[in-house]
């Protein structure tokens, strides 16, 4: 499923994934690539991540970015959402054939439950701006027109994490959405009513004091780098040793754009 993590700050816009790729089909996976390409530079100052699925008709996801952007040859002139949009489109047509071929029936009549999803994470630098932004596209979620999810824009400067991700939120939060939510249903059950907003507000301060807080103002590029690296690694080492074991793993790879660099660019 893999595991991908942006960080957007005031000096430029980090991403990083794990290296495993997954092939599967309609009988399940297929097979595990551990070094596998899963991001991407495009447009100049604009770089792509994906999850979920590993690749689409036989081919892999990096070789459809190539070609959108040979057939797109006017992007690197674009702001960063009118690309997205563009990527969007492009992917969700690909996807669709993909699936009718795979599943021989059309789009509309595949159940939900059998559709794969791929996600997109793209960030960088619209032409003349000097901070970063960064969105999340999500096929075949998002087949409606302008639909992707905008992250952060220019001055909003936040990390955020996708796909396999629950041990870095257990790490960063202090605790897993899934067991707060069961929590909540056993106190629900034990009262016999609902919890009023009231309750529920008191509760939020204990449940975000065992939080971490990381300080993102000002954070120096290099910081960043290794606050990224750290995170995607966190979730490939827990998931090699956990069981039952997702398909995350591999090395971490990332990639990197600031203000002073004319291209997002792949760090060693």
């Amino acid at each position: 499923m893999s595991v991908a993590v942006l960080c957007n700050l005031s000096d430029g816009l980090i991403i990083g994934v794990d290296s495993a790729i997954t092939v599967s089909d309609s009988n399940g996976i297929q097979k595990v690539f551990e070094d596998g390409e899963k991001l991407f530079q495009l447009a100049g100052k604009i770089g792509v991540a994906a999850y979920g699925l590993g690749g689409l008709e036989g081919r892999s996801i990096g070789s459809f970015v190539h070609e959108f952007e040979l057939a797109h040859a006017d992007i690197a002139a674009l702001p960063v959402s009118d690309v997205v949009e563009r990527l969007r489109q492009f992917f969700m047509g690909v996807y669709t054939r993909y699936a009718e071929n795979l599943f021989e029936r059309p789009f509309d009549e595949i159940p939900a439950d059998q559709k794969g999803l791929l996600g997109l994470i793209v960030g960088g630098y619209s032409p003349g701006a000097f901070l970063s932004e960064a969105w999340h596209i999500q096929i075949p979620v998002d087949a409606a027109p302008n639909s992707s999810t905008r992250l952060c824009g220019p001055g909003s400067f936040q990390v955020n994490w996708f796909a396999t991700f629950i041990p870095i939120e257990r790490y960063l939060l202090g605790y897993d959405r899934n067991l707060l939510s069961e929590i909540f249903d056993f106190v629900v059950e034990l009262l016999g009513r609902q919890l009023t907003p009231e309750e529920i507000a008191r509760f939020a301060p204990i449940r975000d004091k065992y939080g971490y807080r990381i300080m993102l103002d000002s954070m120096p590029i290099q910081a960043g780098i290794d606050y990224v690296r750290f995170l995607v690694q966190l979730a490939i080492q827990h998931h090699h040793f956990a069981s039952p074991h997702p398909v995350v793993g591999g090395k971490a790879k990332l990639g990197l754009v600031t203000y002073k660099e004319e291209r997002f660019r792949l760090l060693d």
